[in-house]
């Protein structure tokens, strides 16, 4: 089985090794104008975007508590889930 290969640069870059792809069936991905990871795959770039998007969205959402834990432990177990997300550079 063959794998696909990866070729990444400018469209003058490419269109330069023309030859090489002639008669070849291929998938050209436009990357947005000055992308940050130009090393990376196009499935990382997706899914950085999505996940800082998503990450954005999530900063916006209301936020509710929840009902109040008339066991103490609850109470404990949520504070400790708290900090420790709150470490990790979460917005609780």
């Amino acid at each position: 089985m063959t794998h696909a290969e990866v070729f990444e640069g400018t469209w003058e870059e490419l269109a330069a090794q023309a030859e090489t792809f002639k008669g070849r069936k291929l998938r050209l991905i436009v990357l947005p104008e000055g992308t940050e990871n130009a090393g990376a795959m196009p499935g990382e770039v997706r899914l950085r975007e999505t996940a800082r998007r998503l990450f954005a969205e999530a900063d916006n959402v209301e936020r509710n508590p929840g009902p109040a834990h008339h066991k103490p432990y609850k109470t404990d177990v949520g504070k400790i889930i708290t900090e420790k997300y709150r470490k990790m550079g979460l917005k609780l």
